[in-house]
């Protein structure tokens, strides 16, 4: 497969609007790994449009147990981890570390507020391997397809 743009957003619901606004002909392809929608968007050059579930990553404390207080020492770690009904979790992570190994440029479309800049962040980060710094943000308040094409134009 020819290299692409991989986009990730928040949520599927926002995955789904972008792919459609993007796409030149308004038909993304869409595909499943692992119980995983994504899509493909044909533009001038490909895209692939791959959502998280919210909250991939969170804090852990590192050391002497669980109860153990004050904490001072953590780090981040995949939910599934250390939550229980998280195990989904683990597959998002999965095809998201996969997407990102053949793209050669980052987007991150998480709302663009402290929540969605720290999802986005974990996720160019952690599963996508140090991308963070290279990754461009798209910026919007609405997923109307005018606002989203701005958004990725900029």
């Amino acid at each position: 497969m020819e290299k692409y743009t991989l986009i990730i957003t928040e949520k599927p619901s926002a995955a789904q609007r972008i792919a459609y606004a993007l796409d030149q002909e308004g038909k993304p392809e869409k595909v499943e790994d692992k119980n995983v929608s994504y899509f493909l968007v044909k533009r001038d050059k490909p895209l692939i449009v791959v959502s998280a579930l919210g909250h991939l990553y969170t804090v852990a404390h590192v050391g002497k147990g669980r109860n153990y207080y004050p904490v001072f020492h953590f780090k981040w770690v995949p939910r599934y981890l250390v939550e229980k009904n998280a195990k989904q979790v683990r597959l998002w992570i999965e095809v998201i570390s996969k997407l990102a190994q053949n793209a050669e440029e980052f987007i991150d479309a998480c709302d663009y507020d402290i929540e969605g800049s720290l999802i986005g962040y974990c996720l160019f980060r952690y599963a996508c391997v140090n991308k963070q710094d290279i990754a461009k943000r798209m910026k919007f308040s609405t997923l109307t397809k005018k606002a989203l094409e701005e958004s990725y134009s900029k």
